[in-house]
């Protein structure tokens, strides 16, 4: 059965980083290929993507193990108290900034 595309008004209500920074919700991103799953605070993705929304930071990111971006998604977890017992969460330390030079060939 094909997937039902989503309405004009799920789209333009769908939740961004912003309402999620303070709580206790994480974003869970996994990735089907691997089969890795990583945990990150919504403000930590708020300060490294900006504030979209839950949706969109699958493809804002690459999966560290397998390199590939089409198998991954994003959801938005609020897990119960005994799962975050020793749940391993991702936390942004610094932000770097890789130049790179681009060239490019001109006739003279």
């Amino acid at each position: 059965m094909p997937e039902k595309a989503p309405s004009r008004v799920e789209v333009l209500s769908a939740s961004t980083l912003r309402d999620y920074a303070t709580g206790a919700y994480y974003v869970k991103i996994d990735c089907a290929f691997c089969q890795v799953k990583r945990f990150y605070e919504p403000v930590d993705l708020l300060q490294l993507c900006g504030n979209i929304s839950v949706r969109q930071i699958a493809k804002q990111f690459r999966c560290e193990q397998c390199k590939r971006k089409d198998y991954l998604t994003a959801d938005l977890v609020s897990p119960p108290s005994r799962e975050l017992v020793g749940m391993s969460v991702r936390r942004l330390t610094e932000i770097r900034i890789i130049r790179k030079p681009i060239w490019k060939d001109v006739k003279i």
